[in-house]
């Protein structure tokens, strides 16, 4: 790398800009952690200035050693009759070798290497000829510009470019007929040249403007094609004009559309993937490329129908359930254990969070982790239908209908629902309501049942039940992992079997209760058990209920224990006033029904601890009344006692 390139800046005698330049690639420099990239660079400021002082000499001096563009052709054309053809040569030699060596990117190296063939072909010293041949080949091949060697090609070659060639190229009515090779050759280098600057603008103007379609990608290939036929200057303005809009075309979605120019950068440029500069286009397309070039075996292999449909699943796209469906099977024949996640991993797709094909796909996939619920509401389903629909027909086909419908649910229904609620953009904020309204919605049923009618009571709560399923599904596929995790106590196997005894045992207690109250007009109440429950198995996903029904203002002078404390007593207020309207002011009737909606209001209080206390709490619980109930066997305390002292023991030494 040039110290010109190093900077990011094109040869210049301004050393303002040079300064500029310097100071600007400092700021994303970390001297610290990054010595060898500021060594290079203060090199490279060094180099840059003693160029910039060189080139300003160059340009003063009239009389140079070297002819620059800024001299007229008419000192040029008598300069030249003064000299002999080899000091001609010599003087044209020095010039090329000395704007080849510092990578002048302003220096026109194709003219000027036309001009020294032009030269060596009016030499007629075959010894000096051959010998300047040889010398300029050489400077060629030293600097990697072989591409280049062409145009010192023999006269037998140059026969070879006809005028059909340019008849391909050029219909403008002309007699191309009598075109000479060497005319051909100059109409051929003039088109190229004409056309370039054009498609170039094109190109960068399209790419600009996100338009990767055909014609687009027709006109970057034929740019890219040119790179071995027109002057370095050129190859590098084609190459750093394109390298920012390439680079912000967004490719967090499969284009193939787009990775065609990925692919053909790429073939062009191979070496580029791990060459660039520390510019910021430079690197954001060097990224695009590193991924790309990481799935790209995997792309070619994919049918061109899964490639399309995988597209499906980023960014913003419309809800395919079929085809997801379909997609879904083929990747089971393909994969052993199937899952959308791995598929998301295995072709590195972005951008997928709220796509609502992929949360389709993952819910379906989360069978088992939304198994409890599912089993909760097909329960909840058979109870009700025969509650609902008591008649001859349906207890003769009642069966086979409602098992249908709940396959219909759990496999199509259910993932429907929770893939709308979770593809909004601001699907969180949706959640925290839906939570609110379940809450609230299940304390008024259950507080005022004796104010409905059975009937309206039984449809309400089933419709409610409903609500709820999805609504726990839809939380559960939207938490993160590591969250509500109730085993973060466990130190020993048998651990884990004490808290799921102690949430099991919680569970059933709460159902019981609210099956008791409700009996013998409403049992189906004990649907309501469901809301403690599900704030016991998932508290850190209820927490922001804690803050809604507790102290919710927001003062930053508060510490967290502080507003913790103090959303304890507000739901501790809220709970009183609400138990002392239902002790005083109702009547017998409903006062066993307030007490269940104040078992819901106070279920808001375990959100707020955190679950690492929840779950000791009930470990240690479990172990204690195990420990208890057992006492009239002689091995039950005996046994209960040694795993409390190994988890003990294990606890000890874990926290060592």
């Amino acid at each position: 790398m040039t110290a010109w390139q190093r900077l990011g800046l094109e040869p210049t005698d301004n050393q303002r800009e040079i300064k500029k330049a310097y100071a600007k690639q400092l700021k994303l420099i970390d001297q610290d952690q990054q010595p060898d990239d500021f060594i290079a660079l203060r090199a490279a400021f060094e180099q840059a200035q003693y160029e910039a002082e060189h080139m300003a000499y160059e340009y003063d001096d009239s009389d140079d050693y070297f002819f620059e563009n800024e001299t007229s052709d008419v000192y040029v054309a008598q300069h030249h009759q003064t000299l002999s053809i080899e000091d001609q040569l010599n003087h044209s030699f020095l010039k090329i070798e000395q704007h080849i060596s510092i990578y002048d990117i302003n220096f026109n190296i194709r003219d000027e290497l036309t001009q020294f063939d032009l030269l060596l072909q009016t030499c007629e010293n075959s010894d000096l000829k051959n010998s300047y041949t040889d010398k300029i080949k050489d400077l060629l091949k030293k600097y990697d510009l072989d591409d280049f060697l062409t145009i010192f090609k023999d006269e037998e070659t140059k026969e070879n470019i006809t005028p059909s060639i340019i008849n391909q190229i050029y219909n403008d009515g002309t007699d191309q007929a009598e075109l000479t090779p060497d005319h051909a050759e100059e109409v051929l280098a003039e088109n190229t040249a004409s056309l370039i600057p054009i498609y170039l603008n094109e190109v960068t103007e399209a790419l600009w403007n996100k338009d990767i379609d055909d014609i687009t990608f027709d006109k970057f290939k034929y740019l890219l094609n040119q790179k071995f036929d027109i002057p370095l200057s050129q190859q590098i303005q084609i190459k750093d004009q394109l390298i920012a809009p390439l680079a912000e075309i967004d490719s967090s979605t499969l284009q193939p559309e787009y990775f065609r120019f990925l692919e053909l950068w790429h073939e062009t440029y191979p070496d580029d993937a791990n060459q660039y500069d520390q510019s910021y286009y430079s690197n954001l397309l060097q990224e695009k490329l590193t991924n790309y070039l990481s799935k790209r075996q995997l792309l070619k292999k994919l049918p061109q129908d899964q490639y399309l449909q995988l597209q499906e699943l980023s960014g913003e796209k419309e809800f395919k359930p079929f085809k997801m469906l379909k997609l879904r099977r083929k990747f089971r024949k393909a994969y052993s254990k199937p899952t959308i996640d791995i598929v998301i991993n295995e072709f590195q797709i972005q951008n997928s969070a709220q796509n609502q094909n992929y949360i389709f796909l993952k819910s379906l996939d989360n069978f088992k982790k939304l198994a409890l619920i599912s089993l909760i509401f097909i329960i909840g389903t058979f109870y009700f239908s025969e509650k609902l629909f008591n008649s001859t027909l349906y207890r003769e086909t009642g069966f086979v209908t409602t098992f249908l419908f709940c396959l219909t649910f759990i496999f199509i229904l259910q993932p429907i629902f929770q893939t709308k609620i979770l593809g909004r953009e601001n699907h969180e904020e949706k959640l925290i309501s839906y939570r609110k309204i379940w809450l609230l919605s299940g304390f008024i049923f259950c507080g005022f049942a004796p104010l409905l009618p059975e009937i309206l009571h039984q449809v309400l709560t089933y419709g409610w039940l409903v609500c709820s399923i999805i609504l726990l599904g839809s939380i559960q596929l939207n938490t993160e992992t590591g969250i509500n995790k109730l085993l973060q106590s466990v130190f020993i196997t048998f651990d884990i079997w004490m808290i799921n005894i102690g949430l099991t045992a919680i569970s059933i207690v709460l159902m019981t209760l609210f099956y008791l109250i409700g009996e013998p007009n409403y049992p189906w109440l004990v649907a309501y058990s469901l809301i403690p429950v599900s704030l016991l198995l998932l508290p850190e996903s209820f927490r922001p209920l804690f803050y809604i029904f507790g102290y919710n203002k927001n003062r930053p002078e508060l510490t967290e224990k502080k507003v913790f404390y103090k959303s304890i007593f507000v739901i501790l207020f809220r709970l009183s006033w609400v138990f002392g309207f239902s002790f005083f002011l109702v009547s017998e009737n409903f006062k066993s029904f307030m007490y269940a909606s104040c078992i819901i209001l106070a279920s808001t209080i375990i959100t707020g601890i955190s679950t690492k206390t929840i779950s000791s709490f009930i470990k240690y619980t479990t172990y204690i009344g195990l420990f208890f109930l057992t006492l009239y066997s002689i091995i039950g305390p005996i046994i209960i006692a040694y795993f409390l002292y190994c988890s003990l023991k294990a606890k000890k030494i874990i926290r060592a």
